[in-house]
């Protein structure tokens, strides 16, 4: 009776150490279904975590083509400057050229202007020889009046009428000469002076 005691005390704890085996086995089961379920937390993390690294570098990647559009948009704007800029200096040189030439025009017509003043003023000195040249001939003429007047004077008073008549006849011969002679000059003063 005393060996089935101990026997049965040997069962019973053997049951007591199964159950506690069990148990134990149970408890590590359930830490490994939490270690498992924190590692399985641990991957889905990770993925997430993986999704928004590549999420942001999408999103940077995005934003790099952005600054590189902008860089090109400015590099085509700074062309097109360059280009309006280029276009104005040639429109700056076509506009000094036309003032340079406009310059030569002006500087062409005053020169042409002097010319005509220099022309008009031989002209007017022409017309004021000539009319002095006329006033000569009247003046000359007037004399030749005058010289006839005197002798017909003479004649009329001298005795010697026949022989002074002669003489008289002769330097109013000369005298025409000399009248002839400057009315011929003054033609050709005329002609030089133009």
């Amino acid at each position: 009776m005393n060996e089935l005691t101990q026997e049965k005390s040997r069962i019973h704890a053997s049951i007591v150490k199964s159950a506690l085996a069990n148990h134990q086995i149970a408890r590590n089961m359930n830490e490994l279904t939490q270690e498992r379920s924190l590692i399985h937390a641990n991957i889905v993390k990770s993925a997430l975590a993986n999704h928004q690294i590549a999420r942001d570098m999408n999103e940077l990647t995005q934003e790099r083509s952005l600054i590189h559009a902008s860089i090109v948009k400015c590099a085509l704007a700074n062309h097109q400057i360059a280009r309006n800029m280029n276009e104005l200096t040639e429109e700056r040189s076509h506009i000094h050229a036309n003032i340079v030439k406009s310059a030569l025009a002006n500087h062409q017509i005053a020169r042409n202007m002097n010319e005509l003043t220099q022309e008009k003023s031989r002209i007017h000195a022409s017309i004021v020889i000539s009319a002095l040249a006329n006033h000569q001939i009247a003046r000359n003429m007037n004399e030749l009046t005058q010289e006839r007047s005197r002798i017909h004077a003479r004649i009329a008073k001298s005795p010697l009428a026949e022989y002074k008549n002669a003489r008289n006849m002769n330097e109013f011969t000369q005298e025409r000469s000399h009248i002839h002679a400057s009315i011929a000059k003054s033609p050709l003063a005329e002609y030089k002076i133009a």
